[in-house]
């Protein structure tokens, strides 16, 4: 009997320190901090709608984390080496990354536009076939583009300013990007000479990729957006990055349900 409550008390002891080595871990957060206004570099910070998310959902949830800036297609791989790294880079929730990360519940609806030349003429898909597209790689533009006009055809950069700036000087007729970060770059180039046309293509809710093996963690973000909604926090950052009114702003951050 005594042997019993002595290995009882071990294995509670075991179980105890097992649970303050949870709380102890530091969560790696992994994002490409090239992509405005979702995540960039500002001074000697990373900063961005994302960023600010992040902190919000870490305060929520009781999370150390540290910020670990990488390019965009590491971060998939990064977060399924590792159950205590997150992906948050303004990362669409596809059928295919769902093979290899679980996703927390879309954030904010990105959608897909296309940027070209005002006078380009070019207002459907169909007008873009054959035409030599930019794209940033490994987002769910790059996938479009290639349905679009040809694996041949689509010109694939590190991030979609390198693609705007080749569509200023004529290297390639189009870019198709996210909306938001299509709309911070029009803003800051101030080019009369490029448009922005939504031409139907799909929806793109951003979501943050979890190792399938941290089902715990998670649940804990799941539960801090659903706070965070309630709160009219994400209202909040749509009129902080995007502007307009909070009407406007709250259709645009609308959270997705989780699947």
């Amino acid at each position: 009997m005594k042997k019993f409550v002595a290995l009882l008390l071990a294995l509670v002891m075991a179980l105890a320190c097992t649970a303050a080595l949870a709380e102890d871990v530091v969560i790696t957060v992994a994002t490409n901090p090239e992509y405005p206004p979702f995540e960039y570099v500002e001074g000697d910070a990373i900063v961005g709608y994302d960023i600010d998310l992040w902190v919000a959902i870490a305060e929520k949830a009781g999370i150390q984390y540290e910020i670990l800036p990488m390019d965009f297609d590491a971060v998939i791989s990064a977060v399924a080496a590792d159950p205590n790294t997150v992906g948050l880079s303004g990362i669409s929730i596809t059928d295919e990354r769902k093979l290899t990360v679980d996703f927390s519940a879309g954030y904010i609806n990105a959608g897909l536009v296309v940027i070209v030349k005002a006078d380009s003429g070019y207002t459907t898909t169909d007008d873009l076939k054959g035409k030599m597209i930019g794209v940033q790689l490994g987002t769910t533009s790059d996938f479009a583009a290639e349905e679009i006009t040809g694996m041949e055809n689509v010109a694939q950069y590190k991030t979609f300013l390198n693609a705007v700036m080749d569509l200023q000087g004529n290297k390639i007729d189009a870019v198709i990007i996210d909306k938001p970060v299509g709309q911070a770059i029009m803003a800051s180039l101030n080019d009369p000479s490029l448009v922005m046309v939504d031409m139907g293509l799909q929806a793109d809710w951003y979501g943050i990729e979890v190792n399938k093996a941290n089902p715990e963690l998670l649940a804990k973000i799941d539960a801090a957006l659903v706070e965070l909604e309630e709160e009219g926090f994400m209202e909040q950052l749509a009129v902080k990055y995007f502007g307009g009114n909070e009407a406007e702003a709250e259709a645009e951050t609308e959270a997705a349900p989780a699947e």
